[in-house]
């Protein structure tokens, strides 16, 4: 792909198979039969799985088109074996049928054929986020199930902080759009037929920001978003909140998160009991928390973050020395799974060197990587790619068995969940054989989601200033063309102030609005060139064209205005005012409305009032800047102070190169100079 001229491209039905995900056949359905019949394990789930390519289940008697057998099997390999009418699928388990019938319907028009396949990890998933504002719908949860069946994967995670009813407390979840236990239930259910496990990720220690704000919590906070531990109602509250996750999933298995509790022990914890070592506290807290869920015969986990550093006597989550031997002081119990998030570091050595300080502690080890769709209001997916293709590959060479890719929602949602897709994908096919090319990956995200790779893979010029020159930003070495520091220009343009930009200098406005320009263009090829895209995304790239436009306008609008104040140039203040400005103006609200169309496909109503406010405020600062452009031209004020304020660069080039990350992620820091979040 070189730049943003040369995208479009013909994915229709050209991989063998005449109808794509979601679409209905043109031609008569055709019928497929599994061997064992309607009453085997995989009945139900093969009948809704192969009605959403176009076919239809049948039994054997009534002479159905093809004949599928599934033979399972003890070895870690996945053998996909087509004769003529019939096909043998030979797996571990049903999740990995699911893959193998997807792999057949996709080469189904060739006489004959083997696919065989590696089995690479024990588990291989998804984590969804359902805190962030946007709960997703039960539709969405079964329609990522279905999604994740076709690429073999085998759990999917669903991150849920308050956003799970738990009886007796009516102000946990409240007005947040809580999961009911029957919808949970029912979630549960249906993963099922499809050999994949729901796992609740639930926050039994930190993270609890948005219940512990409310006056019904206030006692069971220490600080910060930590819960007060060893009090009787929090323990209370938690046993509640385990009884239910065990009531609602039948896996067997939670997440009981315990990350970023930086405070641990030093607020009122510490007025009450005196000063704790966190080690100490945090394993004490754990073990009680482990004879809860061993009540309930759940296994558990948490995010290793917290209890590597405590053990490790760092300081800095990322900054423990590859040879350092653990301090040994507060041991979990061998039977706690260790979850080691890592969605930054590259290089495939660094992540095996994490791996192996993990190993040292000798628990059960998962990894999660990220994708990378929090990064503001369009996915960083050149970064995601990058990183996740050091982040596996190190996970194969050190026999790390269990994955999953997170799909974070920080700020509130913003970024459309379906983009999460290219990455989802990714994690699918490192399941399976070799590292996943390029072409391998188009071939399959064509087939499973009916959709084309290199029209999601647009979407990281939102945010890449790099990305008009790169070919390949899953496998470009140079930082400068996979968005290395994540950095997030679109959001900054999208919220920043037209009169007081606080990131007028770190972005240059007219450059990115020249990208954004030619990004618009092909967004809008992709809508009209193709007659068979799918709804689902025409709403997305409906959505991310308006976007565009907005960013091209809007970009470098401060700048103009600017400029044009400060040059004495009437003639243009006038035309940047009733073009420019009122043009925003529209825009956004063309933005709300279509963005509001998606959330409503994808989440719960609740949550969306956050955007609704943001993005009807872009709109309404539009016009507040050219009305006062207005008073200004007309005498009514004899200046515009605004304007005449210094603009300094947000971030020094010596603030630059000691962040971690450069991107700014918070609407609340980006929007204004002023207090907006606090008191």
């Amino acid at each position: 792909m070189n730049g943003l001229g040369t995208l479009r491209e013909d994915i229709g039905h050209s991989f063998g198979i005449g109808v794509l995900l979601g679409k209905e056949s043109m031609m008569e359905k055709k019928r497929i039969s599994l061997a064992g019949g309607e009453e085997n394990i995989l009945g139900e789930g093969a009948r809704i799985f192969l009605k959403q390519y176009g076919y239809e289940w049948t039994e054997k008697e009534n002479k159905p088109d093809w004949l599928v057998t599934e033979k399972f099997v003890k070895e870690k390999k996945l053998k996909v074996k087509k004769r003529g009418r019939e096909c043998v699928i030979f797996c571990q388990e049903k999740a990995h049928f699911y893959r193998g019938l997807s792999l057949f319907l996709q080469n189904i028009s060739k006489e004959e054929f083997e696919i065989e396949e590696k089995v690479n990890f024990h588990s291989n998933g998804m984590m969804m986020d359902c805190s962030r504002n946007g709960v997703p719908t039960v539709d969405t949860i079964k329609q990522y199930v279905v999604r994740m069946a076709s690429l073999g994967m085998n759990r999917l995670y669903l991150y849920m902080e308050d956003t799970l009813e738990i009886q007796g407390y009516p102000f946990w979840g409240y007005l947040r759009g809580r999961y009911s236990k029957e919808e949970m239930q029912e979630c549960d259910g249906f993963a099922s037929l499809f050999g994949i496990t729901l796992v609740p990720c639930i926050q039994t220690l930190a993270h609890l920001r948005t219940a512990l704000h409310l006056p019904a919590f206030a006692d069971y906070k220490d600080i910060d978003d930590i819960l007060l531990l060893e009090e009787e109602k929090t323990k209370a509250l938690l046993s509640g909140l385990i009884k239910t996750v065990s009531e609602c999933f039948s896996g067997g298995i939670v997440h009981l998160g315990m990350d970023e509790a930086a405070h641990l022990g030093r607020g009122k914890y510490m007025d009450l009991h005196g000063p704790e070592k966190g080690a100490k506290l945090m394993k004490k807290h754990l073990e009680w928390l482990m004879e809860e869920c061993q009540k309930r015969g759940l296994e558990a986990m948490i995010w290793s973050d917290m209890y590597l550093r405590l053990n490790f006597g760092a300081e800095d989550y990322y900054g423990i020395d590859k040879d350092a031997l653990p301090e040994g002081e507060e041991n979990l119990s061998k039977e706690v799974g260790l979850c080691y998030w890592d969605y930054y570091n590259e290089g495939k050595g660094f992540y095996k060197n994490y791996i192996r300080l993990h190993q040292r502690l000798g628990n059960p080890l998962l990894f999660a990587g990220g994708a990378w769709t929090w990064n503001g209001v369009a996915p960083c997916v050149s970064r995601a790619m990058k990183i996740s293709y050091d982040a596996l590959d190190a996970c194969m060479e050190t026999g790390t068995e269990d994955v999953f890719v997170t799909a974070w929602m920080d700020n509130g949602a913003e970024t459309p969940l379906q983009t999460v897709l290219p990455l989802l994908l990714l994690y699918g096919e490192y399941g399976f054989g070799e590292r996943p090319d390029r072409e391998r990956l188009g071939e399959r995200f064509a087939f499973c989601f009916g959709k084309g790779l290199e029209q999601y893979r647009l979407l990281d010029a939102f945010d890449n200033p790099g990305y008009e020159v790169c070919c390949a930003p899953d496998t470009c070495d140079n930082p400068m063309y996979y968005n290395k520091y994540s950095v997030n220009p679109s959001k900054t343009f999208l919220y920043q102030d037209n009169l007081m930009g606080l990131f007028e200098k770190m972005y240059d406005g007219e450059k990115m609005g020249g990208q954004y320009s030619l990004l618009g263009k092909e967004l809008d090829a992709i809508l009209s060139g193709q007659d068979g895209l799918e709804e689902e995304d025409k709403g997305l790239f409906g959505y991310y064209h308006v976007l565009a436009e907005l960013l091209s306008i809007k970009a470098g609008v401060g700048g103009r205005i600017r400029e044009a104040y400060r040059n004495g140039n009437r003639e243009r203040l006038k035309e940047l005012a009733e073009n420019d400005l009122k043009k925003i103006a529209a825009l956004a609200q063309g933005l709300n409305r279509r963005r509001e169309e998606i959330w409503m496909k994808e989440y719960k109503p609740f949550g969306y009032e956050v955007l609704d406010i943001r993005l009807a405020g872009v709109g309404q600062r539009a016009l507040s800047a050219a009305h006062r452009v207005q008073l200004f031209l007309s005498g009514s004020i004899p200046r515009i102070p605004e304007l005449e304020e210094e603009i300094l660069p947000y971030k020094t080039k010596e603030m630059l190169e000691g962040d971690f990350q450069h991107g700014f992620y918070l609407w609340e820091r980006i929007v204004t100079a002023g207090n907006i979040d606090g008191v």
